[in-house]
């Protein structure tokens, strides 16, 4: 069976740590990106299951991503 594959999108990085660690305890395959333009461009790369996305980030936010995400 394949992993499920979880995006972790957060400008700090002990919190990208955390979820991280804790995700693929659970048996995930997990992918990071420290701010909106390479979750972006991850996404268009790879498929995705699930996006743990911050809100609150510098430059572009999480509002904006996941629009320009569900755009593409």
């Amino acid at each position: 069976m394949e992993k499920k594959r979880v995006l972790i999108v957060d400008d700090e990085w002990n919190m990208r740590r955390l979820l991280e660690i804790f995700l693929i305890s659970e048996g995930f395959e997990v992918k990071e990106a420290q701010d909106g333009y390479e979750a972006i461009n991850i996404v268009k790369e790879c498929s995705i299951d699930l996006i743990v996305l911050d809100l609150m980030m510098p430059e572009i936010d999480g509002i904006e991503v996941c629009k320009q995400i569900r755009e593409s």
